[in-house]
């Protein structure tokens, strides 16, 4: 997650600095550590008070997106599960509330914002989709599927 981190600084005596000295940086917060963009030069025993705000990824407070989380793809923020996945089961007919019985952890407004995602950004996600289709993926990995359904090594002609 990017964050802007509010650094407020105090000298030993504990005396506030003025509003002058407050800097504001950029940190990235990930696995429980925020690392400044850029280096903090500070004194011996400042004091630093640090004030996050999440500068969202995108346009949806619920989507996020991450390249070390589903390689980048858009999911439900706090979670590993992709936008594709749920725009899949509004396809195949199923319910906002068996999609939501199905995913206990899911809130209606997350879901609804994942559909809000996917119809802004339609083109992008067809695209996604479709590189995870059964003929794509086969071709991709010279994969076919016998007559027992098994996955084997596609004989080359």
């Amino acid at each position: 997650m990017r964050a802007t981190a509010v650094l407020l600084c105090e000298n030993d005596s504990r005396e506030r600095l003025t509003e002058k000295m407050m800097t504001i940086m950029e940190a990235i917060y990930r696995n429980g550590v925020l690392k400044p963009a850029r280096p903090l030069n500070l004194a011996d025993r400042s004091v630093v008070q640090v004030q996050i705000t999440d500068k969202s990824d995108t346009e949806h407070p619920h989507i996020t997106r991450q390249a070390d989380i589903q390689g980048g793809r858009p999911v439900i923020r706090g979670t590993r599960i992709p936008v594709k996945s749920l725009v899949r089961y509004i396809h195949m007919g199923m319910s906002v509330p068996e999609i939501l019985a199905g995913f206990p952890d899911l809130t209606a407004a997350q879901l609804y914002d994942a559909l809000s995602y996917y119809y802004d950004n339609q083109a992008e996600m067809e695209a996604d989709m479709a590189a995870d289709d059964q003929p794509v993926v086969l071709d991709r990995f010279s994969l076919q599927i016998d007559a027992d359904g098994r996955l084997t090594a596609a004989q080359s002609s």
